[in-house]
């Protein structure tokens, strides 16, 4: 993997040894794949500091995380901001464990695990709309910040949380498709597992929470199936 010849060794070092490497999410080019450790440096850095209790300060979390304090401000647009990011990584790291013993114990059936992945993480969301609402509004503003800024330029916009949940439900089909048949049906179950589904449910299409709840299982089932069976007939 090719790394952008900026920055020291040590800020390369600490961001590749330290923060998450997203094998999980889709391959992006060296540069936004820099970006996006950048982005995971700082909002790691923001979730020790509150955890250790300590208030929110943009320059303490850009220290920590080998940045300046400009390039903080990039990607979030205030130390509350980050913050709240933050304190939403720590409330969500209980329900996304729950998530991955729900996935394993429904054992190598995909759909069987696809399924446990809406139940867990998609109910979730229709249950408890506000946090996720939250951050699909501050993602749509941090866009809107960047609307006249080159593509080469921009920062990135979510942290992609749902990416490893949808990986892990579809690992059992790893080896017996192709690597990006995999990254297609994973693109597509991004659609599914989402608070945009939740958003389009409930408010466009008017649906109440346990028919969106439905919804939400029948467009997981039904892609799912419709994807291998597609995939299936054209390697046989």
């Amino acid at each position: 993997m090719q790394t952008p010849l900026v920055g020291s060794l040590r800020l390369w070092y600490r961001s590749e040894m330290t923060f998450s490497r997203q094998e999980e999410t889709p391959k992006v080019s060296g540069r936004s794949n820099q970006k996006t450790r950048t982005r995971t440096a700082l909002l790691q850095s923001a979730t020790e500091l509150l955890r250790e209790g300590r208030p929110p300060s943009m320059p303490e979390a850009a220290d920590r995380a080998l940045v300046s304090i400009a390039t903080a401000y990039r990607y979030f647009s205030s130390a509350e901001e980050l913050w709240w990011e933050a304190s939403k990584t720590i409330a969500f790291e209980g329900p996304t464990a729950e998530a991955d013993q729900r996935v394993d114990a429904a054992g190598t059936d995909p759909q069987a695990r696809v399924e446990a992945l809406i139940r867990s993480i998609g109910f979730r969301m229709l249950d408890d709309q506000m946090p996720y609402r939250q951050m699909t509004r501050a993602a749509l503003e941090q866009w809107f910040r960047q609307i006249d800024t080159p593509d080469s330029e921009r920062v990135p916009i979510r942290e992609g949380r749902r990416n490893r949940g949808i990986r892990k439900a579809i690992e059992p089909l790893r080896g017996e498709l192709r690597d990006k048949d995999l990254d297609r049906i994973a693109y597509a179950l991004a659609l599914v597992v989402s608070s945009e589904a939740v958003i389009a449910l409930i408010d466009a299409v008017g649906l109440d929470v346990p028919e969106a709840k439905k919804s939400l299982l029948d467009a997981g089932r039904w892609l799912l199936s419709g994807a291998l069976a597609e995939l299936t007939d054209r390697q046989t």
